[in-house]
């Protein structure tokens, strides 16, 4: 069953707590929500290869542009300014529980932190792994999918 449609080039989906879901379209550089109701609208827009995107406890949806670094952060339809950069690829984002975000870079083979207050720095290598893609937060690590190396790396932070 089709819930709603999309842009153009979906790449990316994610869910709030409402039943809401979003999608990233790298053709149409913009983010689509669609209600548990299947009514679709364009979210956000003017994004350059947003792709990897995650959602806080209020809902907030976080968006890595690719080919910038920049990590976005959406608080409503059309509503976003920028968090903070990366200083690479972000291919992945998550949060920990404190709501900072963590990317992945794939082109610097690191992962950066970016604290709400937008401050950024770099907790770590993939230490034996290469080209980190994913990463998520748990238990007071980061973990790293490194595709060019088949690996998982855990990041102490």
């Amino acid at each position: 069953t089709i819930l709603g449609t999309t842009g153009n080039g979906p790449v990316y989906i994610v869910a709030d707590s409402l039943g809401n879901i979003y999608t990233s379209n790298e053709l149409d550089h913009n983010i689509t929500k669609i209600t548990p109701a299947g009514v679709s609208t364009t979210y956000a827009s003017g994004l350059n290869n947003g792709l990897a995107m995650t959602i806080d406890s209020s809902n907030n949806l976080y968006v890595a542009e690719i080919s910038t670094g920049r990590i976005y952060k959406v608080t409503g339809p059309g509503i976003s300014y920028i968090l903070g950069t990366t200083g690479g690829n972000p291919f992945s984002i998550c949060l920990d529980s404190a709501e900072n975000v963590y990317a992945a870079n794939l082109d610097l083979n690191n992962v950066v932190k970016i604290t709400q207050a937008g401050a950024s720095s770099v907790v770590g290598t993939p230490g034996g792994g290469t080209a980190p893609y994913g990463v998520v937060s748990k238990y007071g690590y980061v973990f790293t999918a490194n595709s060019s190396s088949n690996n998982v790396s855990r990041i102490v932070i």
